[in-house]
């Protein structure tokens, strides 16, 4: 039985302020493929590494961190950092096949249920198994349901049922890295959760 303990963040760590980077909104972008041709080429996006901040917002407090995390689906490895603005850890995480390793304040923990783990010691509620979808802006599950721009054909929303809660995925800028069309600021909503993602570099 794990021992619930939330995770205390630095708090200067101001995602507003990122959103001075200059990328032009979703709106003013121009279409430079189709919905099915980016979803089957992200679909097949599986070893990627991104850096940038994240916030976790609830009608109590703000917990904000920077935010490195790397993914090769095909060799089912995973490791996800996150750290204050001053380089220290607050949680790291790594995937080796099936089996996770979570380290929290210094202590170690394995699972292969990620998301009952850190719910235990942090208490968030995190979709971890589809932010990696989301992130790429395609679909986890074939129930979800995606608007797009009707000019730039990008994702404007998706909304998905995970773990049996509604989340909501909103949009707002994108980087454009050769072929790609990867998100820069997102913002995933359920409940009176809002996680803001703001993605500085993609490694693709």
């Amino acid at each position: 039985m794990y021992s619930k303990r939330p995770i205390i963040l630095f708090f200067v760590v101001i995602l507003a302020a990122c959103s001075s980077i200059n990328d032009r909104p979703v709106a003013e972008l121009k279409a430079q493929q189709s919905v099915d041709s980016r979803n089957k080429q992200l679909t097949q996006l599986n070893h990627w590494t991104i850096a940038g901040k994240i916030a976790f917002i609830n009608n109590q407090e703000r917990q904000s961190a920077t935010l490195h995390w790397q993914k090769n689906d095909s060799e089912k490895t995973e490791s996800l950092n996150l750290s204050t603005v001053f380089g220290i850890k607050v949680l790291e995480l790594t995937q080796q096949q099936d089996n996770f390793t979570l380290e929290v304040d210094g202590e170690h923990y394995k699972t292969q249920d990620l998301d009952y783990l850190i719910y235990s010691l942090t208490g968030l509620n995190l979709p971890t198994r589809a932010m990696s979808h989301w992130l790429k802006g395609v679909a986890f599950l074939p129930t979800d349901k995606i608007t797009y721009h009707k000019t730039t054909q990008l994702p404007e929303t998706l909304i998905s049922s995970y773990n049996n809660k509604k989340w909501q995925i909103k949009y707002s800028k994108y980087h454009h890295i050769d072929r790609y069309q990867l998100a820069k600021q997102l913002t995933i909503t359920q409940g009176d959760l809002r996680i803001k993602i703001v993605i500085h570099s993609w490694k693709v």
